[in-house]
């Protein structure tokens, strides 16, 4: 079967997300969903909230009929180095990426190396780390913008395949507000409707990513999205986006917030 989903979701959960757990299981209900992977960050999690998250997790999937999949983003050493820790039903609180991963094998979840490109990631993780993730995030659709993965991720994925990495190249939403839902989305193929089974299919690279312009399936040749017109106005448009987002960032810390009705229409122009 073929089930469609959406990963690297944020609720309240998360100390920077906006909605409840039941409206993100209504989203995706209504989109025609089949399951969502949660990535709350751990920053501020408790073993007491991770277990609620766990808990409310279980019966919004039999109540919506959306699987719900707990995990965690985890913050390593430095601070802008994440790991999606999916599946995973535990909170993990270890700081060093082998730590992490320790506690993602032994929850039998996936670990996906996120935002890689961010702030240069991915040079702070030794290459036996990066050997030890399941996953490569090439596609972030915070970072990125639904429209075209990252041509820098996807490069530097290439580079490690030459030098004998498995990793595979995942993509996620990095959704925190419902209405910047960037439309990537996971196409698995897997035996049975549960969590553990659509990680055991993203880990044999049985799904496709699909996004705004662009789409790939897992086991297909590493490739940059060629530079066609139609691309240069994506990067453009998520160019004017990164902008209107720093300046927003200036007002606030300035005491000029944007008015909340013209910050939710700039966000959904600019999603």
């Amino acid at each position: 079967m073929i089930l469609q989903g959406i990963a690297h979701v944020h609720s309240r959960y998360s100390y920077d997300g906006c909605h409840d757990l039941a409206e993100i299981a209504a989203f995706a209900k209504a989109r025609g969903l089949d399951f969502v992977l949660m990535s709350e960050h751990n920053r501020t999690l408790t073993d007491a909230s991770m277990a609620a998250f766990v808990a409310e997790c279980e019966a919004l999937t039999r109540s919506v009929g959306v699987l719900m999949v707990p995990g965690i983003e985890c913050e390593a050493t430095p601070d802008y180095v994440h790991v999606l820790c999916y599946g995973v039903r535990t909170l993990i609180t270890d700081r060093q990426v082998p730590g992490i991963l320790a506690g993602v094998r032994e929850a039998a979840g996936f670990a996906v190396l996120a935002h890689p490109i961010y702030r240069e990631a991915l040079g702070h993780v030794a290459r036996a780390a990066l050997d030890a993730l399941d996953g490569f995030e090439v596609w972030n659709g915070k970072a990125d913008g639904g429209a075209y993965p990252s041509d820098i991720a996807i490069r530097r994925l290439a580079e490690m395949r030459r030098t004998g990495s498995t990793l595979v190249p995942m993509a996620g939403a990095d959704l925190h507000r419902l209405e910047a839902y960037p439309g990537i989305t996971l196409h698995v193929t897997c035996r049975a409707r549960n969590a553990a089974d659509i990680l055991a299919a993203l880990g044999r690279r049985a799904y496709r990513v699909t996004g705004g312009s662009w789409s790939f399936a897992a086991i297909d040749p590493l490739r940059e999205p060629p530079r066609s017109p139609r691309r240069l106005a994506a990067a453009a448009a998520l160019d004017v986006r990164r902008r209107a987002k720093r300046m927003s960032a200036w007002l606030t810390r300035h005491g000029l917030p944007t008015p909340a009705p013209l910050a939710h229409a700039a966000r959904r122009i600019l999603k």
